[in-house]
């Protein structure tokens, strides 16, 4: 079966700590309690499942779509080996969390492992998210939670910037702050440890969020800068790694006039993180706007991005 690019329907959602952006930049309404400031872009994920928007299979879950075509969709990877993309866009901060690696998960949740990774689109001057603990002391960070405080008294504070690829392993506190409007690449794991919610009122998860704790963690940050828009049309595309972690990586793409990929037998996906991009592979094509995700399935063969664009190229990568 041929199989050309997949069009997801994001799942949006409204936080409390969630602005307009994402709804402004997609002409979707918004005001009141309405503001769709998290969108789920693609995930097989039981939590938040996409449906297929195209092709014959429109409408189909993207989980059912992997099980009845699993070798066309994402080729030799398991069921469950899938990556997600959701964007946030925060006007005040995320809770204080942490989420469990893949034994944790399974063993207490029957889920997978969180890991993640955020590309800033835009961050406001000063911006700036938690990204690990400024302590290794337990007593004080159990304190710190308790009270509500955690973020502030030890949270580790990371400056950033358009075009930082921010890697945060599963275990390591974190915390998008105000300002920021990103987009994160991540493993099939959907479960969060809440630490510390600002005096907000919401359900933590101190025990469990303390038994998955890894003080040692910090996450790591590569500074990509913005997309140059004066490179001239026809330059070569500039591929570099946005991250690598066992079960997800991305490279980011500067395309000045059209990038060609072959492919082997993973699935990949494609995000348009400035500019827009024609998506073409032998069976389809489709137009990605800003912001805009397509499934390039494995059974594609190769693809070919047309456009003035910068793109994440989303992926498991081989053992």
């Amino acid at each position: 079966m041929s199989m050309g690019p997949i069009l997801l329907e994001p799942n949006y959602i409204s936080p409390i700590w969630a602005g307009p952006r994402i709804s402004q930049i997609r002409g979707l309404p918004y005001g009141g309690d309405v503001n769709n400031g998290e969108s789920f872009d693609v995930s097989a994920h039981r939590g938040m499942v996409g449906t297929v928007l195209n092709t014959e299979h429109a409408g189909m879950k993207f989980d059912q779509l992997i099980r009845e075509h699993h070798d066309e969709v994402i080729g030799s990877l398991a069921d469950d080996a899938t990556v997600q993309v959701c964007y946030m866009d925060a006007t005040d901060n995320l809770s204080v969390q942490v989420h469990p690696d893949e034994e944790y998960a399974a063993r207490v949740e029957d889920d997978h492992e969180k890991a993640e990774a955020w590309y800033i689109l835009d961050a406001e001057p000063g911006a700036t998210l938690i990204a690990g603990c400024t302590t290794n002391d337990l007593d004080a960070l159990r304190k710190a939670a308790a009270d509500d405080t955690i973020g502030d008294a030890y949270g580790l504070h990371m400056p950033v910037s358009e075009g930082d690829f921010v890697l945060v392993p599963a275990g390591t506190m974190h915390a998008v702050g105000p300002g920021i409007l990103c987009v994160e690449v991540g493993t099939l794991g959907f479960t969060t440890y809440r630490l510390c919610d600002w005096g907000r009122g919401r359900e933590l998860a101190v025990d469990k969020g303390f038994d998955v704790l890894k003080t040692e963690n910090v996450a790591t940050v590569t500074h990509l800068g913005p997309y140059d828009p004066s490179v001239a049309e026809g330059s070569e595309a500039q591929v570099r790694r946005g991250f690598t972690h066992a079960l997800c990586a991305a490279n980011v793409i500067d395309v000045h006039g059209e990038w060609t990929e072959e492919m082997g037998d993973r699935y990949q996906v494609l995000t348009v993180v400035k500019g827009e991009a024609m998506v073409a592979t032998p069976d389809g094509e489709v137009m990605l706007t800003y912001t805009r995700s397509a499934v390039i399935p494995a059974c594609a063969g190769s693809f070919t991005v047309r456009g003035n664009c910068r793109v994440i190229q989303s992926f498991v990568p081989e053992a």
